[in-house]
């Protein structure tokens, strides 16, 4: 309801107040929420006031100079106070006699005031509401199962059980060519992510030289699988390999594995990465950059124990002799071990093996602290 002053004749209580001083001049309604001209202090509705000073502004009704709100004087507001006064909605049925300043929240709240049906839009009281709509033919349902929007009134011919069916299967097929087309979408982006990944980083054996469309990196996964052949015998890895200076650091055949030592690191190495050829090393060794002036990045290794397991190996990243960073794993036989680290700009990694327990699979003899490496990859600046 659009707020405005309050008829006389709904007083019902003025207990000898003479309601007539208590009226709004531009309304002529008993006041409702009051404010005054600072000037000349005239109560006017805050309603119909706001209303004149957008039409007039700063003009007060009374030809004062300016306008210039206050709050209402106190002894209107105390005798409108002790006024009762009936309902807006008296009416349309609501009994209820309520106090000046109670008077706001019972109307918003009443009972009796009318409120639209969505459907029928007729005017209903607030207490019939519920009820109303809840059996009005007119008003719209929504299927929770289809989603489909009907009136009730229609429900017998537009919502049976088999247009509802009909309809949910059609939103499941809908939804499953979408479903197709998203999934299509994603596998022609995931196959072109591949390819973009494989013109970055392409490894030509035989020659021996690094295929990248970065001119500037080129990531490197070494398998040591075009070391020569080492059937009958380990041997170690050439001093300079790939590109690397190799210090103390061996290979052996997958064949050399299973036959001399079955129940070893080796051969879970070579069942995990199905290479030809494993590393192996063992106390101490290292690994650099064949030139002086130039870093790589390291940036991950697959490890395993040989014959121990809780084998701690620390791997020490330097550059220039400096400590770059340092990381310590600890690894098992039965199991190989994804190292990820990512340290750039080295041109040393030095790796200790140390302590461990031997595995009850183990030969009696195998007590060394070797490490099996299965694979190595890391970045090149070209």
């Amino acid at each position: 309801m659009e707020q405005k002053g309050i008829s006389a004749d709904r007083v019902c209580d003025a207990s000898g107040i003479s309601v007539g001083h208590l009226e709004c001049s531009i309304c002529h309604d008993l006041l409702r929420k009051p404010i005054a001209c600072q000037s000349c202090e005239t109560p006017f509705c805050s309603v119909c006031i706001y209303r004149w000073l957008i039409a007039n502004p700063n003009n007060c009704p009374n030809q004062c100079e300016t306008f210039v709100e206050r709050k209402c004087p106190p002894f209107i507001a105390k005798l409108l106070s002790q006024l009762h006064i009936a309902c807006y909605y008296q009416s349309k049925g609501c009994p209820q006699i309520i106090s000046y300043e109670a008077l706001d929240k019972h109307e918003s709240e009443c009972d009796y005031q009318p409120q639209q049906c969505p459907g029928c839009r007729l005017q209903i009281l607030k207490k019939d509401f519920h009820n109303h709509t809840k059996n009005c033919a007119s008003v719209g349902l929504t299927c929770q199962d289809c989603c489909l929007v009907y009136k009730r009134v229609d429900t017998a011919t537009k919502h049976t059980d088999n247009i509802c069916l009909s309809k949910q299967l059609r939103q499941l097929r809908g939804e499953s060519k979408q479903n197709k087309q998203e999934l299509h979408k994603l596998t022609n982006l995931w196959d072109k992510m591949c390819k973009l990944s494989e013109s970055y980083n392409v490894f030509n054996a035989d020659k021996k030289t690094i295929v990248v469309s970065d001119p500037e990196f080129a990531k490197v996964t070494i398998k040591f699988d075009d070391l020569p052949s080492v059937s009958a015998e380990c041997k170690n890895i050439p001093s300079i390999y790939r590109g690397l200076a190799w210090n103390k650091i061996s290979y052996m055949d997958k064949s050399y594995a299973v036959k001399t030592c079955p129940k070893s690191g080796y051969v879970t190495s070579f069942d995990s990465c199905g290479s030809v050829h494993i590393a192996y090393l063992k106390d101490e060794a290292s690994i650099s950059i064949e030139s002086t002036t130039e870093t790589f990045t390291l940036i991950s290794l697959d490890a395993c124990a040989a014959w121990k397991n809780d084998l701690e190996l620390t791997i020490t990243g330097r550059r220039n002799l400096a400590l770059i960073d340092t990381h310590t794993v600890t690894l098992f036989v039965n199991r190989p071990h994804h190292i990820l680290l990512e340290w750039d700009n080295i041109d040393k990694i030095i790796f200790k093996s140390s302590g461990g327990t031997t595995d009850p699979d183990s030969p009696t003899s195998a007590n060394d602290t070797q490490v099996v490496i299965n694979q190595l990859t890391i970045g090149l600046d070209l």
